[in-house]
């Protein structure tokens, strides 16, 4: 994943193409372009600055055209004005693109205080605008913003000995940066903002962000940086009796793969057929659980020393507990469309490892998982000492209705859509009635004419006597109630494949006990679902491994 752009990264020359390909073509939260100094950067400065700094390119028409504004004294003076009437310190420079200067304004990150427009408005950027905080949102961001954050804690008595190298250079590499050996981790950490550089290079201050990121033990510098994990028997109330407890230490990245091996342990997995291919379903999307483990180790607040992050799982549910309220604006209600970092160096280093994508996606990202297998919704609570998130094995439908729906992949589908495919799976069709009976007082007709639009459902028959069944693309796409007995005789041949190398239609024909134009159709679909490979002509042809 490449590095956000500084303004110290962009070379004095550009060609066209290499300015677009170094910024992209869309705005986003650190990144907005502007014709020429348009009075509106009093909104985009202030914004920047309470977010996560940025630039702003000066010379690029709403079309993306590349229209040209050079560094001449007026538009130096008209961005030093803005920036001294939002108290923002700036950094501004001239770029040529092909045959055009343009200028470069660069916001920096503003914490320990608030920045407001001259009108007193608080803005932050979400995607590439700057939108204002209002309310008990507002109050709290101020709040928030004027602590300082617990990853901004220097650590003292650190020793380079204790980073583990093979994390960092991963995190280097994903980033496109060279990796490097032992005398190299502390102008590393610096370059990855979380050290301070010192007056001389060895004088660099180490933070709280940088143990709990790429050290072995990072409780010996911050207590509390691990996972206590429990296995207990029952549902409660009550504390119930313990089968099972360890505590998870080392690198955040680490930490989250040994917390979901213990919940692979000690949580169901069921066998199952996708497709032709067995698999192994859990009783918990890893997805989901990744990231509700991720987002308590990212966003769980470090000046609360010597707390951990709990996870608990129960016969019926996990609870992973973070310590520390909400941060910032955010409250479970806007969770889903909102974000904000307590912890930004953390945060920052984990985009650049590929770890989280967009700020603020996880968590919509749990829901959607969630809704694809038809389990009950994440259940966020929060208190001010702690975030706990809890997730339910209730599942409104059986697991093999569960793998059919994972074969068509990310269609996009409600959960009553996903509920009428079931039924019309299992009783050839569905009617309006048969759904009502399973969704109790929901609407419907819309919900059916909804499935229709998109393609999920066909209506055959009219008027009362309609009903509804699969079409034709999701019975390609994930197959129908009857195709169950030709998925099985699928996975014989594709085992047969497996322990022999190779099979013939001949072959298959014995195996199965099927005619030839049966087994050879089967053969094929391997084929074009990249299962095996075909080759020879039609009477001597194999179905090799693919």
């Amino acid at each position: 994943m490449a590095r956000r752009v500084l303004v110290d990264d962009i070379p004095e020359r550009l060609s066209e193409d290499d300015f677009w390909g170094l910024f992209g073509r869309v705005e986003h939260q650190t990144l907005d372009f502007k014709r020429g100094v348009p009075e509106d950067i009093l909104k985009t400065i202030p914004a920047m600055a309470m977010t996560d700094g940025g630039l702003i390119v000066h010379g690029v028409s709403p079309d993306l055209t590349i229209t040209g504004c050079p560094l001449s004294q007026n538009t130096l003076d008209r961005i030093m004005r803005f920036a001294n009437e939002c108290d923002v310190e700036v950094r501004v420079r001239s770029v040529l693109v092909g045959e055009s200067e343009i200028t470069v304004t660069e916001v920096p990150e503003i914490r320990g205080r608030v920045v407001t427009t001259p009108d007193g408005r608080l803005l932050r950027r979400v995607g590439g605008d700057s939108q204002p905080l209002r309310g008990d949102a507002f109050a709290r961001f101020v709040r928030q913003r004027e602590d300082r954050s617990g990853e901004d804690e220097p650590v003292g008595g650190f020793r380079l000995a204790d980073v583990d190298l093979s994390v960092l250079n991963g995190v280097l590499e994903a980033d496109e940066r060279p990796s490097v050996e032992q005398e190299g981790t502390l102008r590393a950490l610096v370059d990855l903002g979380v050290a301070l550089p010192g007056a001389h290079p060895s004088d660099a201050s180490v933070l709280r962000a940088a143990a709990v990121l790429f050290v072995d033990y990072p409780g010996k510098y911050v207590r509390g940086a691990s996972v206590q994990l429990v296995r207990r028997e029952g549902v409660g109330p009550g504390p119930g009796p313990t089968s099972a407890r360890t505590e998870c230490s080392g690198p955040l990245s680490r930490i989250v793969d040994d917390c979901l091996r213990f919940i692979s342990r000690h949580t169901k997995q069921y066998a199952v057929v996708r497709g032709v291919k067995r698999e192994t379903l859990p009783e918990y999307p890893e997805s989901v659980l990744r990231e509700a483990i991720l987002n308590a180790l990212a966003h769980r607040d470090y000046g609360l020393v010597g707390t951990t992050v709990d996870v608990t799982v129960w016969d019926d549910r996990i609870e992973v507990r973070s310590p520390g309220s909400l941060p910032g604006h955010i409250t479970t209600a806007n969770m889903r469309e909102e974000h904000y970092s307590r912890n930004r160096r953390i945060m920052r280093v984990l985009k650049m490892a590929g770890l989280v994508e967009e700020y603020g996606e996880g968590v919509d990202r749990m829901y959607r998982e969630m809704e694809a297998r038809l389990m009950e919704p994440p259940i966020f609570f929060s208190s001010e000492s702690s975030v706990t998130v809890t997730l339910r094995n209730r599942f409104l439908v059986d697991v093999e209705d569960q793998v059919w729906l994972s074969l068509l992949g990310q269609y996009p589908m409600t959960v009553g859509e996903r509920r009428a495919l079931v039924v019309a799976r299992r009783e050839r069709f569905v009617t309006p009635r048969r759904l009502r009976q399973v969704l109790g007082d929901s609407d419907v007709g819309g919900l059916l004419s909804g499935a229709v639009a998109k393609g999920l459902l066909v209506r055959v028959g009219e008027r009362g006597g309609s009903r509804y069944e699969l079409s034709d693309e999701i019975v390609l796409r994930a197959g129908s109630g009857g195709m169950e007995a030709q998925s099985r005789k699928g996975q014989l041949l594709y085992d047969a494949i497996q322990q022999r190398g190779s099979i013939s239609t001949s072959e298959g024909t014995a195996l199965l006990g099927e005619n030839a134009s049966t087994v050879r159709g089967l053969l094929n679909g391997l084929v074009g679902m990249g299962l095996a490979r075909a080759e020879g002509r039609t009477r001597g042809r194999r179905y090799h491994k693919a």
